[in-house]
C-alpha cells in the first residue's frame, strides 16, 4: 500500500535550497535510468489455481479402488477430467472380478487389465483386454487364463500392438489379442511392473529393488540401483526421463524422477518422509502435471486417494475438486491417464 505524507512548507535560505535542487535532480536521473520494478512490466509467478477443477485438464483419468489387494474387490473406475463425469467402468461385466492396475492403447479404444476369472474357486491373476464399444467398455476378454498362475500389471505398447506384463514373475509379452507369448527373463531374478519405453525399443521393469532396461535386442541395463531404499513402478515419460516410487528408508514412498543417461534421480517436489506418496503417472508428456497416489493427511478420506501435482506452481490437488465422489474411503490406486478414451457416448 502507498501512503501519501503532507509536508509543511518553510523557507530556505538560497545555498541550502541549491544543495537539495542537486540531490533531487541526481535522485531522479538515477530513478530515470534504473530498470523498471513496476509490477505490470515485471514478469511475475504464475498463481496456483485455486482448485483442480480450474486447471483446465482433459482426456480421461482411470484408476482402481479396493478395501485391501487380497480381498479381490476392487473396481474400476474412469473420469472424465473435462465434464467431470465419473463411471463405474465394470459395473455390468459379468465375466470376471477384481480388475485393476489398467493401461490404454493410444487410440483409446483398448484397455488392458489384471483380474481374475468370476465364478470359480480359483482366484490366479489373469490378464484382461476390454474394448470400447461406442457406448461403453464392452465385456472383458481373458487372455492368459484361467491358468492357476499370476499374470500381473499389463501395459500396452506404444504402438499398441503387443503387451507386456509379468507371468510368475517372468517379464513376458504378448500381441494385443493374447497370442504369441514370449517368456524374456526366464532364469532371471523376479521382473515386475513392465512398462514400454515410449519409443517402443525396450521395457522398463523392476527387479529385486531395482529400475531395469530390458532392450528389444535382449541386453539388459541398471537405470537406478537398488541400495538402503527400493524402488518400484516405473513408467516411461519421454526419451530422457522416467517415473518411479521410492521405497525410503523411513519406510514411506515417494515419486522420483529417474533418467536414462544415469543422472541422479530427483523427488517430486511433493516428496515426504512421513507419509506415502506413489504410483506417479504424466498427464501429456509429464511437463506441468503429474498424477499420484497419496496417503498424506491433505486429503481427508484416508486410505490411498489420487491427486494431482502441478510441477509450475508446486500445488498438489485432492482429485475430488473435479467431482467429490471420485476418492473414497478404501484404497484408490493406479492412476492411468489417456488424452482419447472415453467413458461415455
Amino acid at each position: 500500500m502507498t501512503r501519501w505524507t503532507r509536508f509543511q512548507t518553510v523557507s530556505l535560505k538560497p545555498a541550502v535550497t541549491t544543495f537539495l535542487s542537486a540531490i533531487v535532480s541526481a535522485g531522479l536521473l538515477a530513478a530515470c535510468s534504473a530498470p523498471s520494478s513496476n509490477p505490470a512490466t515485471t514478469a511475475q509467478p504464475e498463481p496456483a489455481a485455486s482448485s483442480a477443477a480450474d486447471l483446465g485438464l482433459t482426456g480421461v483419468l482411470f484408476f482402481h479402488s479396493y478395501s485391501d489387494y487380497s480381498a479381490w474387490d476392487s473396481n474400476l473406475y474412469g473420469l472424465d477430467l473435462a465434464s467431470g463425469d465419473l463411471v463405474w467402468i465394470n459395473e455390468h461385466w459379468k465375466s470376471m472380478i477384481s480388475p485393476m492396475n489398467a493401461h490404454l492403447n493410444a487410440a483409446g479404444d483398448k484397455m488392458t487389465f489384471m483380474g481374475s476369472n468370476a465364478g470359480t474357486a480359483q482366484t490366479d491373476w489373469d490378464v484382461y483386454v476390454s474394448t470400447w464399444t461406442g457406448s461403453e467398455w464392452g465385456e472383458p476378454t481373458n487372455l492368459t487364463g484361467p491358468n492357476d498362475q499370476r499374470d500381473e500389471d499389463p501395459k500396452f505398447s506404444p504402438d499398441g500392438k503387443r503387451i507386456a506384463y509379468k507371468n510368475n514373475g517372468v517379464l513376458t509379452t504378448m500381441n494385443s489379442d493374447g497370442s504369441d507369448k514370449q517368456l524374456l527373463t526366464i532364469g532371471a531374478p523376479e521382473s515386475s511392473i513392465p512398462f514400454f519405453t515410449p519409443d517402443g525399443s525396450g521395457i522398463i521393469f523392476d527387479r529385486e529393488g531395482s529400475v531395469m532396461l530390458r532392450k528389444n535386442d535382449g541386453t539388459e541395463s541398471v537405470l537406478w540401483a537398488a541400495g538402503e531404499t527400493k524402488a518400484y513402478y516405473a513408467v516411461g515419460v519421454d526419451s530422457e526421463r522416467f517415473l518411479f516410487t521410492e521405497v525410503q528408508t523411513t519406510h514411506h514412498d515417494r515419486t522420483m524422477w529417474g533418467f536414462y543417461d544415469g543422472r541422479p534421480a530427483k523427488p517430486l517436489f511433493y516428496a515426504a518422509t512421513d507419509c506415502d506418496n506413489s504410483d506417479p503417472y504424466p498427464y501429456k508428456d509429464g511437463s506441468r502435471f503429474v498424477f499420484y497416489v497419496t496417503g498424506c493427511p491433505f486429503i481427508y478420506k484416508g486410505g490411498y486417494n489420487v491427486a494431482i501435482a502441478d510441477l509450475k506452481t508446486k500445488t498438489s490437488y485432492d482429485i475430488d475438486e473435479i467431482n467429490p465422489e471420485t476418492n473414497t474411503h478404501q484404497q484408490d490406486l493406479g492412476p492411468t491417464w489417456s488424452a482419447t478414451a472415453k467413458v461415455k457416448p
